[in-house]
């Protein structure tokens, strides 16, 4: 079996033959170990994709085709206050963010965390959250120390955002009479700004999924080919005004994706669990 190359973010977990492993060493584990790590967020692999699950052949359940997202993991975005700051120290970057809106504790230590930019280090998804206190938020980002600057230009980060994983549907898997249902278990905080789930075909978006004050749930579209050239949403447990349908060709790769955003500051939306496309009828 092959080993992984990982660094320990935090202590509490040990080996297979029960020797602790050590926040900020660097071991070679069995795949299988190093996986484990990294899904709960103890461990940072230089490479995810390595854990990436296939997605090019679906697996069946009777006559339903499960898709997962493959390069998904569980992930965290927030909208940090205006003024938040940021700094590194032995690759631990400390976000300092009063009423940041994140929950407080170990229940999104972990996740991947998306920092919207300072001037030392890049917009992106990081691996992972290590700690959220009150005003801080803590995630690992290995790279030169820098002191207190200015994170997103001092502005609340409202901007729609992808997140990371996909689902890629070969050419011609998808009939006419196929439905595609997008599912993904979504959380987030309770102020009244909107936060938004939005799936994507090819690049091309499709309606928002929203919550306000009530965030936990399972955010679900519906896709259906309307001929050769479109396809169609249609939002489960719920209704829009109007369908939305954007240009879908069969006869190539359909690779659908996700986005989350989040309407005003002090707030935060997440992904907990794998996300996936249930095929139907095809």
């Amino acid at each position: 079996m092959a080993s992984i190359a990982v660094t320990i973010l935090q202590n509490g977990r040990c080996d297979k033959y029960g020797i602790p492993l050590l926040a900020g060493t660097s071991y070679s584990l069995d795949f299988n170990d190093a996986g484990a790590l990294w899904q709960a967020g103890f461990a940072y692999v230089a490479d995810p994709t390595v854990f990436d699950r296939d997605n090019s052949a679906p697996s069946t359940i009777g006559m339903v085709k499960y898709a997962p997202f493959s390069g998904f993991r569980r992930c965290l975005l927030t909208s940090l206050v205006v003024s938040s700051t940021a700094s590194r120290s032995s690759g631990v970057v400390t976000v300092t963010a009063t009423a940041h809106g994140v929950t407080t504790g170990a229940t999104y230590q972990g996740y991947r965390f998306f920092y919207p930019g300072s001037p030392s280090l890049a917009a992106g998804w990081y691996d992972s959250i290590i700690s959220v206190a009150t005003n801080t938020i803590q995630f690992y980002a290995p790279g030169p120390d820098f002191a207190s600057e200015s994170v997103n230009g001092a502005a609340a980060y409202t901007t729609q955002t992808t997140v990371p994983g996909s689902v890629t549907i070969p050419p011609y898997a998808i009939a006419e009479s196929s439905r595609l249902r997008v599912s993904a278990p979504c959380a987030g905080g309770t102020t009244a700004a909107t936060k938004s789930w939005r799936t994507f075909v090819n690049g091309l978006s499709l309606s928002a999924v929203t919550a306000t004050t009530t965030p936990f749930g399972t955010r679900e579209a519906d896709l259906t080919p309307s001929g050769q050239n479109t396809i169609g949403m249609t939002q489960v447990g719920g209704s829009l005004n109007g369908a939305l349908y954007v240009a879908h060709d069969r006869s190539v790769e359909t690779v659908i994706t996700n986005a989350l955003t989040i309407s005003a500051a002090a707030d935060f939306a997440a992904i907990i669990a794998h996300p996936g496309v249930f095929i139907f009828g095809s």
